[in-house]
C-alpha cells in the first residue's frame, strides 16, 4: 500500500506519464533535494510516516525506501 503510494507521488512531482518501477532511481527519473522535500511531506501526509531528505541520497528507489 505506501509503495503504490509513493508511486503515486514520484509520478505527480517528477511529472511522469506512468508510474514509475519501484527499482528505479529518484535522481534518475529527474528527481532532486527540493522534489525529495515535497515528496515527503506528501508521504508524511498520506501515510503518517516520516522520510528525511537525506534518506533519497542513501535510497533512491521506492524499493529501498521502503523496504
Amino acid at each position: 500500500m505506501e509503495k503504490n503510494i509513493m508511486q503515486q507521488i514520484w509520478k505527480e512531482l517528477l511529472k511522469l506519464d506512468e508510474l514509475p518501477g519501484l527499482n528505479e532511481s529518484f535522481f534518475e527519473l529527474g528527481g532532486n533535494s527540493f522534489i525529495a522535500s515535497k515528496v515527503c511531506q506528501m508521504f508524511y501526509s498520506k501515510c503518517g510516516k516520516e522520510i528525511e531528505i537525506a534518506d533519497f541520497y542513501e535510497h533512491e528507489t521506492i524499493e529501498e525506501l521502503l523496504g
